[in-house]
């Protein structure tokens, strides 16, 4: 192989890592705000669910 097929091939794994994890970091933004979603969903579902206590002796 000469030297510059495998300076392209290093810079083309270069680039398809960067891609990785720009799309990494893009899902995990994505995730983290469905989550937020959800717990705002669950907390506006019933706000009183859960912060009360009914105890008889």
């Amino acid at each position: 192989m000469d030297i510059a097929a495998l300076a392209m091939s290093m810079k083309y794994t270069e680039l398809m890592q960067d891609v990785s994890l720009v799309m990494t970091k893009k899902v995990m933004e994505f995730q983290q705000e469905n989550a937020e979603q959800i717990v705002e969903v669950i907390d506006a579902s019933h706000p009183v669910l859960g912060k009360l206590i009914d105890i008889s002796v």
